[in-house]
Parts: structure tokens; sequence; C-alpha cells
């Protein structure tokens, strides 16, 4: 039924491939889906990887998982799914830049307007996510912050519009999760610079901070590449 992945693009092939079959009616809406080392068997991958890709149908509500239960297809799966050319180019290095663009725009905005906005308590709430953050880097701290600050700047609208944007930042929260702590780090320098400058109540400093936080990250994606595709013609 399913082929083994490639290599190179492990969680690209997985997701194409189970998005496919869920389109093809391989597995009924609101049915128990496969167990991980089932669906590694399948795919010829590990159950680490069948996890990632699980969690991103899981947090774009294309899949449910229950505790103590297994992992079953929504109801509402085919209606998430929406686009199937959106999901199918998730990994591909042209929708993460486009993504980040998009954030900077967005994101550059809310982190003014949260400069501007938030209360004094809700700064000192952002503050703690960092504070709170294991030593060794962790990327859902990382989007736990991106996701606060967009709370607290005060724009219901920009904040539903950035969730609409949930799909893509689920597939690159898997892009980052494989990445180094070494990398990792220097976002989380970026997050203590973005957050000083929302206490300062300084909203162009807080912008250009988060604007040039996720141009590192855009950067970082494309050196990323660059390796790996080196390291495809040796």
């Amino acid at each position: 039924m399913f082929k083994p992945a490639n290599k190179a693009t492990l969680h690209q092939n997985v997701l194409n491939q189970m998005i496919t079959a869920i389109k093809e009616n391989e597995w009924e809406p609101g049915s128990k889906l496969p167990g991980e080392q089932s669906l590694a068997n399948a795919f010829e991958v590990s159950r680490n990887c069948i996890r990632e890709v699980l969690k991103a149908l899981e947090l774009t509500g294309i899949v449910e998982a229950r505790a103590g239960d297994g992992t079953y297809l929504s109801e509402n799966a085919l209606r998430n799914i929406a686009n199937s050319d959106l999901v199918a180019s998730l990994f591909e290095e042209s929708t993460l830049m486009e993504l980040i663009e998009a954030r900077q725009l967005l994101e550059g905005q809310l982190a003014y307007w949260a400069a501007q906005r938030a209360s004094d308590e809700e700064i000192m709430n952002l503050e703690r996510i960092l504070v709170e953050e294991p030593e060794t880097p962790n990327v859902e701290v990382h989007y736990h912050f991106h996701n606060y600050l967009a709370e607290i700047a005060g724009n219901p609208f920009l904040l539903r519009l950035l969730d609409s944007l949930r799909t893509e930042v689920s597939a690159q929260r898997i892009v980052f999760k494989s990445w180094p702590s070494t990398e990792l780090e220097l976002f989380k320098k970026d997050h203590w610079e973005i957050c000083q400058a929302i206490k300062e109540r300084a909203p162009e400093k807080a912008q250009e901070a988060m604007i040039q936080h996720l141009l590192r990250s855009q950067n970082e994606i494309l050196e990323r590449n660059r390796r790996e595709g080196r390291r495809k013609e040796v």
C-alpha cells in the first residue's frame, strides 16, 4: 500500500502519502489509525518519524490522539485537509520562505502592538515563559513564546489571521525539531531581545527585533538546505 520513504525527505514523503491515503478513504473519518510501529514498518521509517508526522496531523486537526487509546482520524479530516497542494508542499523550501515572509509582516506588527498595549502582568508572563525554559533549548517553548506574544498584542483579528497559518507553522515545527541545540540557543537569545524591547515599551525596537529573529530563521533554513544539498552530491 505504502512506499518506503526517501531518506532525504522522510517527513515529507510520509506526510504526503498519509494525506493521500486519507483522501482516498483508506481510513474512515472517526476510525482508529494503525499503531506507530505498524505505520513505521509500512513506510520503512523510524517510529520517531511517524510520531512527528502524527503530531503535525494532530496540530492541523486531521487526527486526534486519545490517551491510552491510540490515534483516530478526525471526523472533519477531509475538511481540515482543505488544500492538498498546500499540504503536499509543506516541507518545500519556497513554502517555508513564504511562511516566514508572512510571519515577518504579521508578527512584527504584533510585537509592535505588544510593546504598546500589553499589561505589566502580561509582560511578566511573557518573560516567565523564557525564565522557565529548560536549560536545553526547547522548540515547544519557542512556539509558546510566539503564541503568547500574539495573544497580548490586543488585536483578535490578526491573531486569527496568524492562527490560519497553523498548518504551515506545524510543518515548520517539525523542521526546527531536528535542529541542533546550538541553533535553537540563538533563537532563545532573540526572544530575550524581543521581550526586553516590549518591557521597555519600545514598539519600533520590538518590531525590528522580531523581524530580525524571523530573518535568522530564514537564513538558517537556507544554509541548512545548502548543507543538505552538498551532502547529497558527495
